[in-house]
């Protein structure tokens, strides 16, 4: 919101629609949805006031960084649009002008577009403007068409970050699995850090035993085997991409094969 100076008496009355919209903004935010305002507590959505660091304007529902490089003005800290979704972010809930002031929401319901199919949303840095659904981010509450009412700050699924962890990289596109380790026959080996084209299926470990060697242990998408382990599992549903980690802390491979000894012994009717 902008900064409005007092009307004195006898001042010529001049209708500013700027600061009809700001007063309908700031009606709005009371309806059960401001930050210890009207609400008990301080239930509700959570909310701080910023103002846009950008010469265009920012559309309503984009997600925004808190931008660092700029100065605050006065409480208003300034934003710029989502360039990375591992710092703090929120979402501005109306359209603002370059400069302008208003609110960003950090914690509550709010509507976004959304494309894709999941239970949950989560910006990137490519497409600020538009959520992606999928198994991470914001809660869903609500969809319909390519508008969705997510909750921000509300609980998300549990993150497993050890060994074998899947996680969706958004921005390229790619499958990503930590390292891990993978015990064959009791030998026991660590297995490098992979990236998968995304594709529905189980993730396995893969090893290869062959004239008494094993191959190289590898990650893919297939079918569990006895020498293929499985530490997780991808859906692919159009533009949503789906993971799930199985919490694997070891990866067990064991193979075994007939004695040609006691094979031989069992046609000679003797023993080994």
């Amino acid at each position: 919101m902008a900064f409005y100076g007092d009307v004195m008496p006898g001042d010529e009355f001049r209708p500013s629609a700027a600061l009809a919209n700001d007063v309908r903004h700031f009606l709005n935010s009371l309806n059960g949805f401001g930050n210890n305002r009207l609400t008990p507590n301080g239930a509700g959505t959570v909310r701080i006031q910023i103002y846009n660091a950008l010469e265009n304007s920012l559309e309503a529902g984009t997600a925004v960084n808190f931008d660092d490089s700029s100065e605050m003005a006065g409480e208003a800290v300034p934003v710029k649009p989502l360039s990375d979704p591992r710092k703090p972010w929120g979402v501005i809930p109306h359209k603002l002008q370059a400069k302008e002031m208003g609110d960003c929401l950090i914690s509550g319901p709010v509507t976004v577009n959304v494309t894709g199919t999941g239970d949950y949303a989560q910006p990137s840095a490519s497409s600020p403007t538009t959520f992606t659904l999928g198994a991470e981010g914001a809660p869903m509450l609500f969809a319909y068409g390519a508008k969705a009412v997510i909750n921000l700050g509300a609980g998300t699924p549990e993150h497993y970050d050890g060994p074998f962890a899947l996680a969706y990289d958004a921005e390229r596109k790619m499958l990503k699995v930590k390292a891990g380790y993978l015990s064959r026959n009791g030998e026991f080996v660590a297995v490098p850090a992979a990236e998968l084209t995304p594709a529905t299926g189980l993730v396995c470990v893969t090893s290869e035993l062959g004239n008494g060697t094993w191959s190289e242990p590898v990650v893919g998408i297939g079918s569990p085997a006895t020498n293929r382990y499985p530490i997780g599992q991808c859906k692919v549903s159009g533009e949503s991409v789906t993971v799930t980690s199985f919490h694997v802390p070891v990866a067990i491979l064991i193979v075994t094969a007939l004695c040609p000894l006691s094979a031989k012994a069992d046609a000679e009717g003797g023993n080994a």
